[in-house]
């Protein structure tokens, strides 16, 4: 199996489990709370939180139980620490025996699913993937710069977050809308999403509430 198809199959996984529970979480304040939090619904003592490779608990943490690595396996890291992509690399070789080179990232960034600079004092510890480099260069310029906002009080307090439609959008390979008031952007978003099992959830409400509320700083 490719590099570039493992990818791709953690992302329909992750997305498929966030379509199915929308508590998905992306950032928790402390390693030891992920198995709970990670595995909600089926918690049981084959959890297990460990080091990849020779990384501290303290920067790196792999929490993953039997079965299916796409879907019972991830990787998280400090917001604060840097050599986030090699512990992802060391994740591949470590659950999945694949071993890659920076190189074979081609086309994608190792990125926080959650905006390292959203996590308070850059102290909790937060999921990341593959994701496409141009989709995540576009969500980074835009939304995400308006998001990581200090004034948002959720910037200064909250260590734990779940998995949100921009979060969703972006691990999907969905470049960002414009901006609240790009109505055709939405739309595309919100065909996406329908299209995907979640018309019942009214992607258009959740997606303009969340761009306007990222936005308001810039609008006023």
């Amino acid at each position: 199996m490719s590099l570039q198809a493992l990818i791709r199959r953690r992302q329909r996984a992750l997305f498929d489990a966030w379509v199915r529970d929308p508590l998905v979480q992306v950032q928790v304040e402390h390693p030891e709370a992920l198995g709970r939090l990670v595995f909600l619904d089926d918690f049981d003592e084959d959890v297990q939180t460990g080091k990849a490779g020779r990384s501290s608990l303290k920067n790196v943490a792999i929490v993953q139980k039997p079965g299916n690595a796409d879907e019972n396996a991830s990787v998280w890291v400090r917001a604060g620490y840097s050599s986030y992509q090699k512990a992802w690399l060391r994740f591949v070789e470590q659950v999945y025996g694949i071993k890659a080179a920076p190189s074979d990232l081609a086309g994608y960034n190792i990125d926080h699913l959650l905006n390292k600079a959203r996590s308070p004092n850059k102290a909790g510890f937060v999921r990341i993937e593959a994701i496409n480099d141009a989709v995540n260069q576009a969500w980074g310029g835009l939304f995400e710069r308006a998001a990581s906002n200090p004034e948002f009080s959720a910037n200064q307090n909250r260590l734990r977050r779940t998995m949100s439609w921009i979060i969703a959008a972006k691990l999907m390979d969905q470049p960002p809308p414009r901006g609240p008031n790009d109505q055709q952007g939405i739309a595309r978003l919100v065909q996406f999403f329908n299209q995907n099992g979640l018309a019942a959830d009214n992607p258009q409400r959740g997606l303009t509430d969340m761009l306007q509320f990222a936005y308001k700083f810039q609008l006023t």
